[in-house]
């Protein structure tokens, strides 16, 4: 567009429009705001994070499962202040790393996947049962010490197709037939999936809709700000990222690049003051930390 300006000027019009009707997608995913410098007492920090089940803990070398659980164990005292966490995909053996690491925390789980963690107890809790093994959405009434809120730890239907994208990009000679049955048989599981994600993202929205309390839903969506199951979930509130993050929006380590489908949607009458995409090793998705403000509540 720089060159055409120089060319000619009416060249850039195209170039403009094309960035005008693209920007509402492209801003799903990348987006430039500050931080807040100040933050009131009456604030939380929070964090979720899809933590793979831990799947290092599943090296059959004992020394490198030994070596990775410390380092895990190291990466999630950083926050061992921080106030209510949403994890996704704990089996036992993470499980068992969480109780040891946050004795102090409130622990809300079903044995499916998600949990809920809170240095605030519960006054209420329960699940959104999907019918599936290993996705699921809890939900906890959360007592602070200056407001009750409701939070939910969703996991939505996996797309199951990372394996399939993988074996296609790395095939060093392409036949291109097998080629485009490969990439059919992806479209097809991602339509299928993605059909059953709309209706658990519907059951969440029509759950959420009857909370007496402010509610924070947080997890792992696997599917992008375009999606309808994005659009549901984010007419129940505020998207972090989009509200206070910086930058580019990927939360998804895995084979395929430049994902973002974890997802912090906070109440409309809350503030998001600060909000941070942590970059580490230990899952295929990176944990989001974000601050919570409850300042100039009384003028909204």
């Amino acid at each position: 567009m720089i060159f055409w300006s120089f060319k000619k000027f009416s060249y850039i019009w195209p170039s403009l429009i094309c960035i005008i009707l693209g920007y509402s997608q492209f801003k799903g995913f990348i987006s430039f705001n500050s931080q807040m410098q100040e933050i009131s007492e009456e604030s939380i920090t929070f964090m979720t994070y899809n933590i793979s089940n831990a799947s290092f803990g599943y090296d059959k070398k004992k020394k490198n499962r030994d070596e990775k659980k410390h380092a895990f164990i190291d990466f999630l005292q950083q926050y061992k202040n921080t106030d209510i966490f949403c994890i996704q995909e704990v089996g036992p053996y993470a499980y068992d790393i969480l109780k040891q690491t946050f004795p102090g925390h409130h622990l809300y789980s079903k044995e499916k996947g998600a949990i809920i963690m809170s240095r605030y107890p519960f006054v209420n809790k329960g699940e959104i049962d999907f019918g599936t093994i290993t996705n699921s959405c809890l939900w906890a009434d959360i007592k602070l010490e200056f407001d009750t809120i409701r939070v939910y730890s969703f996991h939505l239907q996996s797309n199951r197709i990372s394996k399939d994208a993988e074996k296609l990009a790395n095939q060093t000679e392409i036949d291109q037939k097998q080629a485009w049955y490969d990439i059919k048989g992806i479209l097809r599981k991602f339509r299928n999936h993605h059909l059953q994600r709309s209706r658990q993202a519907e059951k969440i929205a029509q759950h959420a809709e009857n909370s007496a309390y402010k509610t924070i839903l947080a997890g792992d969506l696997n599917d992008p700000p375009q999606s309808y199951t994005y659009h549901v979930m984010s007419d129940l509130g505020i998207d972090a990222f989009r509200e206070r993050g910086f930058g580019l929006g990927t939360t998804y380590a895995g084979k395929i690049p430049l994902l973002r489908i974890d997802y912090v949607f906070v109440d409309n009458l809350l503030n998001v003051s600060t909000f941070h995409i942590i970059k580490d090793s230990f899952s295929d998705h990176y944990a989001i930390v974000t601050t919570l403000d409850w300042a100039d509540m009384s003028s909204q």
